[in-house]
């Protein structure tokens, strides 16, 4: 009895420990298809106005682009596409964006339309100013993105409505500058709206080669609750549908236009399955044969098993996708968890999520993936309480940055394999363009029983004659706190057409991981090993030799640093009494270009710059 006793206690035992594995098998012969970058992809509508909530309370707002870490994390983080607004404001900058006053309004910097409600005066020139638009796309391509236009709001002086009325309560009005009634009524003449926004376009691609260009943003909020019924659209699916139609048949009409700019809409909100508008918005695109280049949509939820990703409503996009406008794009085109303070925000298992959910729209067909968003509206006390993927005041990477940044190994190999992986889970595998490069990607799950076991097999490589190198990458919750954004955790060399990789590991602050896999042709180079990344930041950079160098990570402080030229000779050694965040350096060194070696209380990190 007592054996049999002690043989149910191991049964129990091995139940609650064991391992739970992941077996993954990529055939790197497979045939491939192209897999769009959509990690790349970004929503961020106070890129011009920085943070900041009600200036009557809080003062002025502080920009993100002047912050000296902004270009160095953006060249990290390879955006491909940002979302931008023509006009919406949420929060404001300056109380003037909540006025009543008419004549206020009318001279906002957002107004690129001053002429009158009429063809003639639509067709003047002369009545338009882009100097807010042209910023805006000027700041996008100086970090090497493109934009993607959403129009979502009326020009004024085109509205149906002309009063200020706003919507809800009042005590919001500050943060709620966009919902006056005049900024999201229908227009009150369609040809005259569709001829504006025709020289907007124009403008922009002419100048500026944009491509994208969407009509409104989330118009179906009605469905949601009295109170946001006309936040961002006080029309109906009708007005528009009309309101679209005439931007389409102007756009339609010029061949030299029409063919280069996709146009569609409406970011629908897809709140209830009460909601109809999209599918009667659709209906009238299809009958009509109105230009539809793409269906976009947003899939928010805040259910916490979801992680800000509904894929109920990315179905019923595809769906209507495929009854109304088959040949159109889809586009999410701002997805997340919007809930106040989420506690998931600052969480490695945030970004992990997006991965996830990034290698579900990649099965789906989806082109483009607007993440929101890149920064927190406002400073909070508590680090990681807000939306963005970067903290403000000054800018820091959160865990979730981390996760792109290492997803941006995969830009080199945009060639999707196929993959079959049991146990569940996500992952992508993809080849390079010539074949010298295969990677991997599986967001780990967290271990509940134990830890996880993880078995990677990798057949027919194409190097059986010369050999391979494999790499692993780990990225933990633990490796983000020390600062290391590539964590080298394997390196190893092989012969044969096979390779195997396995590991085991167990919870570290109760999150999962991110495991990379790079098998190559070719072994890592001192590049590789030691990755310019965005712990460090130069500024300004070039520079006249007087520089300063700034920790872009809470926990990595500097004690010395030591400046070589790319020849090895060292120029400069300083070193400090203490471990601080900022270093400020005003020795002339020379001319030319410089690698810094910086000593933290994390190790040591490189960087280089420039001097004239």
């Amino acid at each position: 009895m007592k054996s049999k006793i002690f043989i149910l206690i191991l049964i129990i035992a091995n139940s609650v420990f064991a391992q739970n594995t992941i077996n993954i098998r990529v055939d790197a012969s497979a045939e491939t298809k192209p897999m769009p970058p959509i990690w790349r992809d970004h929503y961020e509508n106070h890129l011009s106005d920085g943070y900041g909530m009600n200036p009557a309370i809080t003062g002025n707002h502080t920009l993100y682009t002047t912050d000296p870490s902004f270009y160095t994390i953006m060249k990290e983080l390879q955006p491909r596409y940002i979302r931008i607004s023509i006009g919406r404001i949420d929060n404001p900058p300056s109380v003037d964006y909540s006025s009543m006053n008419t004549h206020t309004l009318r001279n906002l910097k957002y107004e690129f339309y001053k002429g009158g409600n009429s063809t003639e005066e639509a067709n003047n020139i002369t009545n338009y100013d882009f100097s807010y638009i042209d910023s805006a796309i000027s700041l996008i391509h100086s970090f090497g993105a493109e934009p993607f236009i959403t129009m979502d709001y009326m020009p004024f002086n085109l509205s149906r409505d002309t009063t200020p009325e706003y919507q809800g309560l009042m005590g919001l009005i500050y943060n709620l500058a966009y919902d006056n009634s005049i900024r999201n009524s229908p227009p009150s003449d369609n040809a005259v709206y569709g001829r504006v926004m025709y020289h907007f376009i124009k403008h922009c691609y002419q100048k500026y080669g944009v491509k994208y260009f969407e009509h409104w943003n989330e118009p179906d909020q009605q469905w949601l609750n009295p109170i946001m019924a006309k936040f961002f659209w006080r029309g109906d699916e009708q007005d528009l549908y009309k309101a679209y139609a005439a931007i389409a048949n102007e756009v339609s009409s010029d061949q030299s236009l029409s063919p280069n700019v996709k146009l569609g809409g409406c970011s629908f909100a897809f709140y209830s399955f009460l909601n109809l508008m999209p599918q009667n918005f659709l209906t009238n695109v299809q009958t009509n044969g109105t230009k539809f280049d793409f269906l976009s949509f947003h899939p928010y939820s805040d259910n916490q098993f979801m992680g800000g990703y509904d894929t109920a409503k990315v179905n019923l996009a595809i769906q209507w996708r495929n009854t109304y406008v088959p040949h159109a794009e889809l586009i999410n085109a701002e997805w997340g968890r919007l809930e106040p303070n989420s506690p998931v925000w600052g969480d490695l298992d945030y970004g992990l999520d997006k991965f996830r959910h990034i290698v579900d729209m990649l099965d789906k067909g989806i082109s483009m993936s607007h993440e929101t968003c890149l920064f927190d509206g406002d400073i909070t006390t508590d680090n990681f309480a807000n939306l963005g993927m970067f903290r403000v005041g000054p800018i820091v990477p959160k865990p979730s940055a981390y996760v792109f940044y290492n997803l941006n190994r995969l830009n080199d190999a945009l060639n999707r394999l196929p993959v079959a992986i049991d146990n569940g889970g996500a992952v992508l595998a993809a080849r390079s363009d010539n074949g010298d490069k295969i990677l991997i990607a599986l967001p780990a799950d967290n271990p509940t029983n134990g830890s996880n076991a993880i078995n990677l097999t990798v057949d027919n490589l194409p190097w059986e004659n010369t050999g391979y190198y494999l790499n692993r990458y780990e990225l933990t919750e633990q490796s983000y706190f020390d600062g290391i954004i590539f964590n080298l955790t394997h390196t190893r060399s092989g012969a044969g057409n096979t390779v195997s990789d396995s590991l085991s590991y167990p919870s570290i602050q109760n999150s999962g991981r991110l495991v990379l896999w790079e098998i190559s042709s070719t072994p890592l180079t001192v590049k590789d090993l030691y990755p310019e990344h965005v712990i460090l930041s130069i500024y300004p950079n070039p520079n006249q030799g007087s520089f300063s160098v700034r920790s872009l990570h809470e926990n990595i402080t500097m004690k010395s640093l030591t400046i070589y030229t790319l020849t090895g000779q060292e120029v400069l050694r300083k070193s400090f009494p203490y471990f601080q965040n900022q270093i400020n350096i005003n020795d002339f060194i020379g001319v030319g270009t410089f690698i810094v070696v910086i000593e933290t209380n994390r190790g040591t990190y490189t960087s280089r710059f420039i001097a004239h």
